[in-house]
């Protein structure tokens, strides 16, 4: 007999492959050429698999790029949790979001590029938690390590594009093929400019 957690783990494995596979199709072939049956036959799913987790192709769509912001938050998280002075952090952070593109570059593309996918199917209000949640993460760690006493003059917001903004910036036209100079090899570029326009050193 089957146990409940070994189910429970298929069932997210299986929808864990759908989200790939129809990462792959939508960088190959686009999201409007892309059919339902072409996921259907790169994940391997059966159509009654399929449809369980997903009710349509919009629903994909939308849950690669949910699942997007959430593999990235969780390097960001990994990141942080070994940071302990501001500089360290900010930097932290703009190696996250380095890394990150670098070793998802499809799921960048996509992330840029396909945020009207969530309107298709009414995921605006998920995408905005998952952004707050990755925007909270972040805020919490950075003003638990601020001098006693000192508050930040302009919102979290400003702070947060002043440092990442710049990288996916340059990321944008990297990704498609408008820069010769990879991200990677900027890295500690974009850091040290981080923390040079915060002032913390």
């Amino acid at each position: 007999m089957v146990g409940k957690a070994e189910v429970t783990a298929n069932g997210q494995g299986r929808r864990e492959a759908i989200v790939q596979a129809a990462l792959q199709c939508f960088a190959e072939h686009g999201v409007e050429a892309t059919t339902i049956e072409r996921i259907r036959e790169a994940s391997g799913a059966s159509t009654g698999s399929l449809y369980h987790h997903f009710a349509n192709k919009e629903r994909i769509a939308a849950e690669v790029y949910l699942e997007g912001l959430r593999d990235f938050r969780r390097l960001q998280q990994e990141y942080l949790a070994k940071a302990e002075s501001l500089e360290e952090g900010i930097r932290a952070l703009v190696h996250a979001n380095v890394d990150w593109i670098c070793q998802q570059p499809e799921w960048a593309r996509y992330l840029f590029n396909h945020r009207g996918v969530l309107e298709t199917a009414q995921s605006e209000s998920l995408q905005a938690a998952e952004t707050s949640q990755s925007q909270k993460q972040f805020a919490e760690w950075f003003l638990a390590r601020m001098p006693a006493g000192q508050r930040l003059r302009w919102p979290q917001d400003a702070y947060l594009a002043l440092v990442v903004g710049p990288v996916h910036d340059y990321a944008r036209h990297w990704l498609a093929g408008r820069r010769s100079t990879g991200l990677l090899e900027l890295r500690e570029f974009f850091a040290e400019s981080a923390c040079r326009a915060l002032r913390l050193f």
